[in-house]
C-alpha cells in the first residue's frame, strides 16, 4: 500500500471570533511538514481559556517536535502534558484559575491519520462525496446526538450544547488515565481529506451543509476554511469559528470525476436583424429598413463601424482587466512558487495584490507597499529574520502607506546577535497584523510614526523590551494577543502620548508588572486594561538558609 507521506497534504486553516464574541479563544495547530493538524479551544473567565489554548500550543507543539514513540503514544502524552501544565499554572494564579481547554489533535504518517480527542471540537474525514464525523462529542448533548437520541437539529439548538464533562487542564491527568484522552486510528487514503473545527462551526452548519461547501471549493484549501467560517458567521456567528483542512494528492479529483468543472454552457446566439427567430422571419423591421440591409454598401460600412468599436471595445476591457485584477505572487524556498525571495515577490506586487509565502525560513529585509498583503499561506510556518549586514538602527519590516496593508501568519525575528531597532516599523494608514507572531532582540516589537495607524490581532509578542510606543497623533488597536516578558526589563511593554490613540480589548499580558501602559494616568491606564488579563511574574523562590559543614 502506498504511503501518503505528510508533505503531499494540502493544508490551511482559519481561526475568527465571530459575530457576537470579543476575544477569540480558539487556536489552530497546523504543521503539514510534520503532519500535525488540530483545533484548541479554550474555556475560562475573562481572557483565562486564551491563555490556556496558548499553553497546549507551546506545549503540544514541544512534544510532537521530539519523534518518540509511537503516534499514538505521542498524541496522548502531548495532551497530558499540557492537561498538566494548565492546571499547574492555574493554581498559581487567582485570575487563571478554572481555565482550561478542549483539544482535537491529528497525526498524519505512513497512510495513517491518528487522532487524539478530548471535548466536543470534532475532526471529519471526507472521502467520496461523503463527510464521516471521527471524534465522539464528550458533552450531554453531543452524547445524545451520537446515540441518535437527538437529531442533529434538535442537538444545535439544545441549551446545554456547550457543555462538557471533559475538558483539559481542571484536573490532574495521568496520560494513560481511562475517561480522558479519546485515540482513533484509522487509514487516510490519498482521495481523502479532514476537516478538524471547534464547535463554533458544528453548531452553526449541518454536516449536510460542511459538505457541500467542501465539496464545492475541493482543490484550494484556502477556499474551503474561508468560506466555511464565513457560512458560519453568515448564521449566526455566536462562537470563535477555527477551521483547519487537509487534503490528498487526489482528493480533488475524486470530487471533481477526474477533470475541471465544466463551464456554463454559452448563451445562444443573438440572431442578426433580419435573420430567422426559431425558424420564423423577423417581422419587426420595416421595409425600408431591410432595403438598407440588403445594400452591401451599408452592410459592409455597418460592419467595418461594428468592428472598429468592438475592437476599441475589447482594448478597453483589457486594460481595464490588467489594471484592476489582482495577482497573487508565490514566493517558496525552492523557487516553485516563481519567487526564491519575499523582497522580489513584494517588488513585482501592485496595490491590490497579494504576496503569498510558502513554509520556510527567509533572512530577510523587507519593504511592504502599500496596498499590498503579506500572508503566510500556513500561519506560523513563516519565520522572518534579520539578514546578516542589515543596520541595527532599521527595523526587519517596514510597511504603509495611504492604501490598507494586511501582514497574516508570519515570525517574525531577531537573533541576539543582530539587534534591531523594530520588528516591524508601521507609518502609514491601516496596517493590520493578524495571526502574527514578533520576537528576539527588537528595541521595540512594533514602531509607529506620528499619524499612522496599526491593529493588532490574534497574535503572539515575546520581546525582552517594550511592544510598542504610540506617538501622539498615532493610533494602536490590540485585540485578542498574547504578550509574553522574555526579558528581565521593568519598561511598561506598551507606552502612549497625550493625544495618542489606544485601544486594548481582550489581551494577555504575561510576566509584568500591572503598570502595563506608561505615560498615561491610573484612571486612563485602569480604562485600558479593563477587558485584558494580566498575569504577574512569578514570585522569586525563596533561598535556602546556608549550612555549614559538619
Amino acid at each position: 500500500m502506498r504511503t501518503l507521506a505528510p508533505p503531499m497534504l494540502h493544508a490551511a486553516a482559519r481561526t475568527d471570533p465571530g459575530r457576537v464574541r470579543s476575544n477569540n479563544e480558539d487556536l489552530p495547530l497546523i504543521d503539514p511538514a510534520r503532519g500535525i493538524f488540530g483545533v484548541i479551544d479554550g474555556m475560562g473567565g475573562e481572557a483565562a481559556g486564551e491563555v490556556a489554548a496558548a499553553i497546549a500550543r507551546d506545549v503540544i507543539l514541544q512534544r510532537l517536535a521530539r519523534p518518540v514513540g509511537t503516534p499514538a503514544e505521542r498524541v496522548r502524552e502531548a495532551i497530558a502534558i499540557a492537561n498538566n501544565e494548565i492546571f499547574s499554572r492555574a493554581q498559581e494564579s487567582a485570575e487563571l484559575n478554572g481555565m482550561a481547554c478542549v483539544i482535537t489533535l491529528a497525526l498524519v504518517a505512513d497512510g495513517r491519520l491518528v487522532v487524539g480527542h478530548v471535548g466536543d471540537s470534532r475532526l471529519y474525514k471526507l472521502r467520496g462525496g461523503a463527510l464521516r464525523k471521527l471524534t465522539p462529542d464528550h458533552s450531554p448533548v453531543g452524547e445524545r446526538e451520537d446515540a441518535g437520541e437527538l437529531t442533529e437539529a434538535d442537538a444545535m439548538r439544545h441549551p446545554r450544547r456547550h457543555e462538557v464533562f471533559r475538558d483539559v487542564g481542571t484536573i490532574h491527568r495521568d496520560k494513560d488515565e481511562a475517561e480522558f484522552v479519546d485515540v482513533i486510528d484509522e487509514p487516510l487514503e490519498h482521495d481523502a481529506a479532514i476537516l478538524v473545527c471547534s464547535d463554533g462551526l458544528s453548531d452553526m452548519l449541518p454536516s449536510a451543509m460542511i459538505t457541500r461547501i467542501a465539496k464545492q471549493h475541493a482543490g484550494s484549501p484556502a477556499a474551503v476554511v474561508e468560506a466555511l467560517v464565513a457560512a458560519a458567521n453568515d448564521a449566526g456567528g455566536k462562537d470563535n469559528v477555527t477551521v483547519v483542512y487537509a487534503e490528498g494528492a487526489a482528493y480533488a479529483a475524486s470530487i471533481n470525476g477526474g477533470g475541471a468543472r465544466g463551464a456554463a454552457a454559452p448563451p445562444p446566439p443573438t440572431p442578426l436583424p433580419g435573420a430567422p427567430l426559431h425558424g420564423k422571419p423577423v417581422g419587426w423591421l420595416s421595409r425600408a429598413t431591410r432595403a438598407v440591409v440588403r445594400s452591401r454598401t451599408t452592410w459592409f460600412i455597418t460592419g467595418t463601424l461594428l468592428g472598429v468599436l468592438g475592437a476599441l471595445g475589447l482594448m478597453f476591457y483589457v486594460a481595464k482587466t490588467q489594471v484592476q485584477a489582482p495577482v497573487t505572487h508565490v514566493v517558496s524556498t525552492d523557487g516553485s512558487g516563481g519567487f526564491l525571495r519575499i523582497a522580489d515577490g513584494l517588488a513585482a506586487a501592485r496595490p491590490g495584490d497579494t504576496v503569498r509565502v510558502e513554509p520556510g525560513e527567509y533572512p530577510e529585509f523587507l519593504v511592504v507597499p502599500e496596498g499590498v498583503d503579506l500572508v503566510a499561506r500556513l500561519p506560523g510556518t513563516v519565520t522572518i529574520s534579520r539578514p546578516v549586514g542589515l543596520d541595527p538602527s532599521m527595523p526587519g519590516i517596514i510597511a504603509g502607506g495611504t492604501r490598507p496593508t494586511r501582514i497574516s501568519g508570519v515570525h517574525v525575528t531577531s537573533m541576539p546577535e543582530l539587534p534591531g531597532s523594530a520588528g516591524i516599523s508601521v507609518g502609514g494608514d491601516g496596517v493590520t497584523l493578524d495571526l502574527v507572531r514578533i520576537s528576539g532582540a527588537v528595541g521595540h516589537a512594533i514602531a509607529l510614526t506620528p499619524g499612522s495607524s496599526v491593529t493588532l490581532q490574534g497574535s503572539r509578542v515575546d520581546v525582552p523590551g517594550a511592544v510598542i510606543a504610540v506617538p501622539d497623533g498615532a493610533q494602536a488597536s490590540f485585540s485578542n494577543n498574547i504578550f509574553v516578558r522574555s526579558g528581565r526589563s521593568a519598561e511598561p511593554p506598551i507606552s502612549a502620548g497625550p493625544a495618542a490613540r489606544l485601544t486594548l480589548t481582550g489581551n494577555v499580558f504575561t510576566g509584568f508588572a500591572p503598570e502595563i501602559v506608561g505615560g498615561v494616568g491610573e484612571a486612563r491606564r485602569k480604562e485600558l486594561l479593563e477587558s485584558n488579563l494580566v498575569v504577574p511574574p512569578p514570585a522569586a523562590p525563596r533561598r535556602a538558609p546556608a549550612r555549614g559543614r559538619q
